[in-house]
């Protein structure tokens, strides 16, 4: 509140807006996120290359960014912030069982392990494409405020499908239908 008090108003110019990280003076996620890793430790971004490079929209590699900073606020966080607002931090939607922190609804809750075990084995990958993460989010969001959930085949299906939607937008397949994107989904990840 001391540095509020620090502030002083020109009571003859106009009012504006003005992101100072940018030369644009417009906020963008590239200029916060070259802000934040000049005065971190930038080992700890050394996926961040690949995650923002990535070719999926936006909101699911910020999703994936705070997943990865243990930022989203799962029900262990919310409980600390305002205890008189939470969910039970003790019960996950997902799985109807365990505390719901970002672990246990990203890595260890039954319905996400499922899902990471296809993904394995379909695709034989050793890392995690963030469309399962957005998906996993959306899940437990529809689950809590429209009391709307879907079955873990259900899911899987969305995470091809998305995939392969997004694979379809990009140039590197350019021109190949989307049906053939999702039968052949393991080598597009």
């Amino acid at each position: 509140m001391s540095s509020l008090s620090l502030v002083r108003f020109s009571p003859s110019l106009a009012d504006s807006r003005a992101w100072s990280l940018s030369s644009s003076g417009l906020f963008s996620v590239k200029s916060f996120f070259l802000a934040l890793s000049k005065v971190s430790n930038p080992i700890l971004f050394l996926p961040a290359k690949f995650l923002w490079s990535s070719k999926v929209p936006s909101k699911v590699k910020a999703l994936a960014w705070i997943v990865a900073h243990g930022k989203v606020n799962t029900n262990d966080k919310l409980q600390l912030r305002r205890p008189y607002k939470s969910l039970c931090p003790q019960w996950c939607i997902l799985c109807k069982g365990n505390g719901e922190s970002i672990d246990h609804l990203f890595l260890h809750c039954p319905v996400t392990i499922g899902l990471w075990n296809k993904l394995f084995k379909l695709a034989r990958l050793d890392w995690v494409p963030p469309r399962v993460l957005r998906t996993l989010w959306q899940e437990r969001n529809n689950r809590i405020f429209k009391d709307k959930g879907r079955s873990e085949e259900t899911l899987w299906d969305l995470i091809l499908f998305y995939s392969s939607l997004w694979a379809s937008c990009s140039t590197a397949f350019r021109g190949v239908p989307l049906d053939v994107l999702q039968l052949n989904w393991s080598e597009i990840v």
